[in-house]
């Protein structure tokens, strides 16, 4: 049974607006909104126990009447204290007239709030208090938090959640039941488990189907290329990680296999050079191949990479991408569909209905997450059963590459060619604003270029958020006598091409953007990155940002302002400062936020996942594991409990 939230008590249209806002329309929704935290107000703490900074439950008694003040219009203060066997307590409520009533002398109450410490007094603010016969409410349980948005408060979602769980008559013992209102925490922990377990092994089954279904398939066989008459062509040396993946790619063309590989290597780590080894195997035999790429910065740069190796080889190459002549772009089509143009790199472009093939047999897609099912499969359906190979920069911890891309076969590439400088990379806070803007004036006036990144919120009013706007119009001020670019996902494509490519060609000294930055700019020249609100981004994703500078000859730098994340926050962002190994990075991102970030990566057409935060890792590995055993047919499908 569904139900719409605007059936509940206490919801109207602008209320249900809100909740809409979250994804939550139904009944159904309410209870899959997992809570983001939870406050753990079982236990409570001796006064002299009390830590600052931290929320604590007290169990204390009034020793002096409340006393009500009024500062100014509008603002009143409540003030009393509270003892118990160790210590005094000293509590302020705001605005909170009710509290001179309900806070009797000589009774007892629970206290909960952050404790903070005023010279040699300990303190709450505006505290959380219920009798102790009365606990259960709001102390004496595991409190759930969830994320909010404009219109809603805590109380709203909880009641909310409470009446879905009537409705659908959720049993107490249930996941569902103990992920929104937990006995204790172990039973909180069996329940994000075993809801991430059904959820994941969903996913991990409709991979391990698709696995199987390409095994069956036959593929092309290509014409022999030894990895040393490779080599010899390029101007440099393979790494040892970029000669195993070849060989794994060599193994595949050759045996009549079906291949379906992700290659996925850190900025810089040599990708292309990968895709470029299959592309000579398939054009030397008289096949086509074809690399799609996400941006027209990307594919350009891609074609000005492969198309002097291919010259060498005799294979002939081409770029198709939207902002081509119509003239030019109906020559090419027609010398792909009559087979003279061997390798094609390009963007949707490819794609395109008026786009035929004469024989393709590879594809390459770069960045493969930032295409949909759709568009991957309309290029495949070009082909004629044709291999595949996906590359991808973002770093993702085995352990879930295995699971996320379960239906590949996965190549890493975890060494840096050499000669390529870490960038050095400083977390920092708001009082170093002025120093940063000094760096940034430096490196212009040095020759350099500067990214300025700022976390793209959708969907969300949050006013702690630097804003790109507002980030462009302050360094616009700061900075009057050079001109600053601004590029995000809003503007129009030719308009932000047209951005990109005045920053790749050293017309602006200083580029503001939201991730579109990401994938497809390269700018030797640009030395210094700056990332407003860091703590929002997941490790992997600032990793790649980072990977846009550090490309040319300059030092480069990366900064990253710490917008009060809090302890978290800090203790991630000086991962980042530590090291620049992208897979050393995503494994302890893992470890400390679990996997939410990385199944963000996930591309459309698959079954949608709605984790709960917190579950233990090692379902991952389980779920993955009871796939493929089921499709295997070693094991019945587990039952979904």
């Amino acid at each position: 049974m569904i139900t719409s939230i605007l059936e509940l008590k206490g919801i109207g249209a602008a209320r249900a607006k809100a909740f809409s806002r979250l994804g939550a329309s139904t009944t159904l929704d309410l209870l899959r909104y997992y809570p983001t935290d939870y406050e753990d107000r079982t236990k409570c703490t001796d006064i002299r126990s009390l830590l600052p900074g931290q929320s604590h439950c007290v169990r204390a008694m009034v020793a002096e009447s409340p006393r009500e003040s009024r500062i100014r219009d509008g603002l009143s203060l409540t003030k009393l204290t509270a003892v118990d066997e160790t210590g005094r307590l000293f509590l302020t409520f705001f605005n909170s007239p009710y509290v001179k009533n309900s806070l009797e002398l000589g009774k007892s109450y629970v206290f909960y709030g952050k404790v903070e410490i005023n010279g040699n007094r300990t303190c709450m603010t505006n505290p959380i208090f219920e009798a102790p016969h009365h606990q259960g409410s709001s102390t004496g349980r595991i409190v759930p938090i969830y994320g909010l948005t404009k219109g809603l408060t805590q109380y709203n979602v909880r009641a909310a959640v409470a009446q879905a769980l009537e409705i659908h008559a959720v049993a107490h013992d249930d996941p569902l039941w103990q992920i929104h209102v937990p006995d204790d925490m172990d039973n909180l922990q069996n329940a994000r488990n075993t809801l991430a377990y059904n959820e994941l092994y969903a996913l991990a089954l409709k991979l391990a189907k698709l696995k199987s279904e390409r095994m069956a398939k036959a593929g092309n066989t290509f014409l022999p290329l030894g990895a040393d008459e490779f080599e010899t062509s390029l101007p440099f040396k393979l790494t040892n990680a970029q000669k195993q993946a070849i060989a794994e790619v060599d193994y595949e063309v050759s045996n009549g296999a079906l291949m379906a590989r992700l290659v996925q290597g850190d900025v810089g780590s040599g990708k292309t050079m990968i895709a470029a080894y299959a592309g000579l195997r398939a054009c030397r035999g008289g096949f086509q191949a074809a690399l799609m790429a996400p941006t027209e910065l990307l594919a350009s740069q891609h074609y000005t990479t492969l198309e002097p190796l291919f010259d060498k080889w005799g294979v002939k190459s081409c770029l198709l991408t939207g902002r081509i002549t119509p003239a030019n772009k109906a020559r090419l089509q027609k010398e792909i569909a009559d087979g003279r143009i061997d390798f094609i790199v390009g963007t949707h472009a490819i794609i395109s209905k008026n786009v035929e093939f004469s024989n393709l047999a590879l594809i390459i897609t770069d960045e493969q997450h930032r295409f949909g099912v759709s568009q991957r499969e309309t290029l495949q359906a070009k082909g004629n059963d044709a291999h595949t190979l996906y590359m991808s920069a973002t770093p993702i911890p085995r352990t879930l590459a295995l699971l996320l891309y379960g239906e590949l076969d996965v190549s890493v590439i975890n060494e840096l060619p050499p000669g390529r400088t870490p960038v050095k990379t400083y977390a920092v806070n708001e009082l170093y604003r002025g120093r940063i803007d000094n760096f940034i004036q430096k490196t212009v006036d040095d020759g350099g270029q500067v990214f300025v990144v700022c976390p793209a919120i959708e969907g969300q009013e949050a006013v702690d958020i630097a804003d790109i706007g507002t980030v462009h119009e302050r360094l616009s001020a700061v900075f009057p006598q050079f001109e600053i670019g601004l590029a995000h996902g809003k503007l129009k494509l030719k308009d932000r091409a047209i951005v990109m490519e005045r920053f790749s060609k050293g017309e602006l000294p200083v580029l503001v953007a939201t991730t579109v930055i990401e994938v497809g700019v390269d700018v030797p020249n640009a030395n210094l990155m700056v990332v407003e609100n860091a703590e929002r981004f997941g490790l992997a994703q600032l990793h790649q940002l980072r990977g846009r500078v550090g490309r040319g000859r300059r030092e480069s730098f990366c900064v990253l302002f710490n917008g009060g994340g809090g302890e978290l926050a800090a203790k991630r962002l000086k991962i980042l400062e530590d090291s620049n190994n992208g897979f050393e990075i995503a494994e302890l991102d893992l470890q400390l936020r679990g996997s939410g970030d990385f199944f963000g990566t996930r591309q459309h057409g698959l079954p949608e996942l709605n984790l709960p935060r917190g579950y233990d890792i090692t379902v991952i590995q389980k779920a993955r594991i009871d796939a493929e055993n089921t499709i295997g047919g070693q094991a019945p499908i587990p039952p979904i409990v």
